[in-house]
């Protein structure tokens, strides 16, 4: 029997507001994937963007994307 694998929290940070931002939860099948979300969120909002296992030990972060 294969056990649930915990849930991976991705922190959209929000300028505007302090460095307060929006948390998404996705339970996914591994990190690269839970990665490769959060490159997507920053690319498309423009915001750092960090990926914590649910225990919040850290598997990456994401600088916001540089507008010219």
């Amino acid at each position: 029997m294969s056990e649930k694998s915990p849930p991976i929290l991705i922190h959209v940070e929000n300028p505007t507001f302090s460095g307060k931002g929006s948390i998404i939860i996705l339970e996914l099948a591994d990190e690269a994937a839970a990665l490769r979300v959060a490159r997507k969120i920053a690319d498309e909002t423009g915001r750092g963007v960090t990926v914590r296992h649910a225990d919040m030990g850290l598997i990456g972060t994401i600088s916001a994307a540089k507008t010219h």
